[in-house]
């Protein structure tokens, strides 16, 4: 054993040594951060003031206790917490909302006098630091408040509300002097709500307002150390030799503050994948110097063949990684970690007919713009698992972007959008004090300003994010407008950026090539043919003004006594100015309905059929109309207006409608011309297809077949089949249209039922004649990857009847609830007679809360039939 210590000790005098080099030698190439970083998630509790009469000095004492506090974790608003720890009932079901203390309607600048939201309320946590902080530097950074806040640390105030206010303001403070570094810490934040003229978050009329207004704290908190000097606004530029795009050239830069009293001397390092770069960096006491690596100095940052992001269907999302290192005195005093995508983003004007429409393109490609107005859970909650559902309905939907009225989302939402290539329009809320500038205060400039700044910041190296709006209804005045635009030259000058959301040209930036609304239809009925004398770049609109969920969602939403008649669970979720229109349209074109199943079935064909037509209008219509945003896209709460899918993640009728259209090689009948036409949305040419059409009578008598042979260019419209019409047509008629490749596989199918009054006078009330039809199915295959079921369903309609509307669902065994999010090939759909219909659908099995999936099929005029899945769990 002697021997055996004898060696270990060579060892330790020789090899350790050598450790210790190999392992400083890492350090200092930023292969292992010294950084430590603690997220504050955990261990919060919260009290109203009101309730309190202990002081900021002794709430942030980490001995004192917060006896009868609400426990929650962060980020979460006060709201949120209250009803998770069940003082209230969920605000989400029935008209629970309406008695909640502090409520109200409508758009307001005050809350009511008895609001208990209308106080401060106080934030605590205890937290340990561990003792790696010691001799270093502690930052917290907040990311946001709402609005304003006191921050006590460990007795001490660290800020007040002079510094600390802004929903949209990122703080990163130095609390080195106030922290106890290998001892418990205490963190308490005194928060006040927004008042009149705060620039806070705004929900306007896509939702009730919370009472609170988002009160608290609602992204996340973290403490992390660094050395001397801290990386600050790290930034990636990439530009193309277009039309080439074989060359790109980056450019990096970053801000480097020194926190100490005394210079100094470092190294700031640059590494992308194999490429390195560095330069020396000289800091003066307490400065902060921003730093640049231009390609016309580092020849590495100009790279051939480049892998390029895209958006999703245009290309790949290739994302690169740059990590920042600051080295000083031979130790890492801060790193830091960067995602972006090499890509250009540019538009240019398209003017016709007095009309100038601008068409955005992405490395040096035209792309035609679909997407919806998202919005956050009405209560701030973040959750990436409804993240991950709302990208992956859009890539479903076959969309490609998503409009930001005012920044929303968490961190995450952004990263995926980066990944999965949807593309982001940012921008200012309308409707609320954000454009209400008469009533701004200088102070209130300031901190638009300044918010603008954090923002552009923050989110600039996303190369999801393709324009900027700092104005939404209505653009800004000339001395606000200018700010804007400074903080963009500044900031970022590499996107696009719009003064406002509509077609008016503000005195500085011009005219903006989009269009919203119009009020009279954007935002409640427009039938398809509608759509098809619109044009330009449309930012807000749809035929969404009432837009009834499957039952299921109705209800998860109220009890079942509120369900028929219409009720006050139904009108606290109706826009009180949009939804008429739609009704009226349901009334006219399908029949009074006489349940709310009923409702229901004729509300998803009416939103199928004008959507499917929307965007069929401005797919059809390139690059005339070069964009379309619906609005909206999703909900924060459960409503029955203004979605593409619920609260619930159960798509409706629009969803389908939307899909069906957005297919990137899709063939379409045009309401503006009878014809049929091919839409390539790829950037490739396609030869040899063959398109076809059926046309048949109510009682599905085949009037007209028709076929053609079609080429049609990348990104191009063709017109594959003009027809006429056939005299003495029945009332109702439909019509079917079929796209096969050379191979003679069917790449993109669609079905239509024409009224003979045409479109605007449509009456469809003949489809409840229909008579009832049974389908026959088949489970064909069944496959379990993970936690996800794909299952592949044989549908054939074996009547001499159409099958109108087929709507399969899977469903849990006893509760009958619909599985959700759930990825149908297509659903609403319709089978004439004899026709066969192959459709795959996959979801998660973790969402059925252990009980067994079920198919069942139900439809328009189908006779509802279920089968329990069996497979091997």
């Amino acid at each position: 054993m002697s021997y055996f210590y004898g060696q270990m000790s060579k060892m330790k005098t020789y090899i350790l040594p050598i450790i210790v080099f190999l392992l400083s030698s890492f350090i200092s190439q930023g292969q292992i951060p010294e950084k430590d970083r603690l997220l504050l998630k955990d261990n919060w509790y919260i009290q109203s003031s009101a309730k309190i009469t202990a002081d900021g000095k002794t709430i942030s004492r980490a001995s004192w206790k917060p006896d009868n506090w609400y426990s929650t974790t962060v980020p979460s608003t006060v709201l949120a917490t209250l009803v998770n720890n069940k003082v209230f009932a969920d605000p989400y079901y029935g008209t629970n909302i309406e008695k909640l203390p502090g409520f109200y309607r409508g758009i307001r600048k005050e809350m009511p006098e008895d609001s208990p939201f209308r106080v401060a309320w106080w934030y605590r946590t205890v937290f340990e630091l561990p003792d790696s902080f010691k001799d270093k530097h502690t930052w917290i950074k907040f990311h946001s408040i709402n609005y304003k806040a006191n921050i006590w640390i460990n007795e001490k105030l660290a800020a007040d509300t002079t510094e600390i206010q802004g929903a949209y303001r990122l703080f990163d403070l130095d609390i080195t002097r106030f922290i106890n570094p290998g001892k418990d810490n205490c963190l308490a934040l005194e928060i006040f709500p927004p008042r009149g003229r705060d620039l806070s978050i705004t929900w306007v009329d896509w939702n009730p307002t919370p009472p609170d207004r988002g009160m608290g704290i609602w992204y996340d908190v973290t403490v992390e150390s660094t050395g001397a000097a801290k990386i600050f606004h790290s930034r990636v530029i990439t530009d193309l030799d277009l039309p080439s795009a074989e060359t790109a050239h980056l450019t990096i830069s970053a801000e480097i503050k020194n926190a100490e009293a005394k210079p100094v001397r470092g190294v700031l390092t640059g590494k992308i994948e194999n490429i390195k770069f560095s330069q020396e960096v000289n800091l003066e006491p307490n400065q902060t110097k921003a730093i640049s690596f231009t390609p016309d100095k580092y020849d590495q940052l100009v790279i051939n063949k480049p892998r390029l992001w895209w958006p999703y269907l245009a290309g790949p999302q290739n994302l690169y990684d740059l990590d920042l290192t600051f080295e000083a005195d031979g130790k890492i005093s801060d790193s830091c970690h960067t995602r972006f995508g090499i890509r250009k983003i540019t538009s240019w004007m398209n003017t016709f007919d007095k009309k100038r429409t601008r068409v955005f393109q992405v490395n040096g490609k035209n792309i035609v713009i679909r997407g919806g107005g998202y919005v956050q859970d009405m209560m701030l909650r973040p959750s990436k698992e409804r993240v991950d559902a709302d990208i992956a309905y859009a890539k479903h939907m076959n969309l490609n972007a998503l409009r930001m009225e005012g920044p929303r989302g968490d961190d995450y939402l952004f990263e995926k959008c980066d990944e999965e290539g949807i593309l982001l329009m940012v921008g200012w809320c309308c409707c609320s004090i954000w454009e209400d500038w008469k009533l701004w205060t200088p102070h209130t400039a300031d901190m638009a300003e300044l918010s603008w700044r954090d923002q552009i910041v923050h989110l600039r190296n996303h190369p999801s994010v393709f324009v900027w709006l700092y104005g939404s209804d209505l653009y800004p005045p000339a001395n606000i407008e200018k700010r804007y635009i400074k903080v963009l030259e500044e900031n970022d000058d590499t996107r696009p950026y719009l003064s406002s959301a509509t077609q008016a040209a503000s005195e500085i930036a011009g005219y903006t090539g989009v269009y919203m609304g119009p009020y009279s239809k954007g935002y409640s009925y427009g039938s398809p043919s509608y759509w098809y004398k619109k044009t330009e770049f449309n930012t807000e609109a749809g035929p969404s003004g009432e837009q009834i969920a499957p039952m299921e969602s109705m209800r998860k939403m109220m009890p079942e006594k509120d369900l028929w008649p219409i009720s006050d669970s139904w009108n606290i979720r109706l826009h009180k100015v949009f939804y008429p229109a739609m009704r009226e349209a349901l009334i006219s074109r399908y029949g009074q309905p006489e349940s709310a199943e009923e409702y229901s079935m004729k509300s998803q064909i009416l939103q199928l059929e004008a959507t499917r037509g929307m965007f069929e209008a401005y797919a059809g219509n390139k690059y005339r109309s070069s964009g379309i945003i619906y609005w909206m896209y999703n909900s924060a709460w459960p409503t029955l207006y203004w979605q593409l899918y619920d609260y619930y993640f159960a798509p409706n009728g629009a969803f389908y409608g939307a899909k069906s259209a957005c297919e990137p090689l899709h063939i379409q009948y045009s309401y503006a011309d009878s014809s049929i036409y091919v839409v390539n949305g790829f950037y490739k040419d396609f030869n040899g297809l063959k398109a076809s059409l059926k046309l048949c009578d109510f009682n599905m008598n085949l009037i007209l077949s028709k076929e053609a042979i079609v080429n049609v260019g990348s990104d191009g419209v063709k017109k594959a089949i003009a027809f006429n019409k056939p005299n003495n047509l029945s009332k109702v008629y439909f019509l079917k249209l079929d796209l096969k490749d050379v191979s003679g596989k069917n790449i993109s199918s669609n079905f239509y039922w024409l009224s003979s009054n045409g479109d605007e006078k449509a009456d469809f009330t003949d489809l409840n004649k229909l008579p009832k039809v049974n389908l026959n199915y088949t489970i064909e295959s069944l496959k379990k990857e993970g936690n996800e079921l794909k299952l592949s369903l044989k549908l054939e309609n074996t009547s001499a009847s159409l099958a109108f509307s087929v709507n399969p669902k899977i469903i849990k065994s006893k509760s009958k609830d619909l599985v959700l999010p759930v990825f149908w090939d297509d659903n609403y759909f319709s089978l004439l007679p004899k026709e066969k219909r192959f459709l795959n659908v996959k979801f998660n099995l973790n969402k059925l809360d252990g009980e067994d999936p079920v198919l069942q099929i139900e439809g328009w005029n189908i006779n509802s039939t279920e089968q329990k899945i069996k497979f091997n769990k």
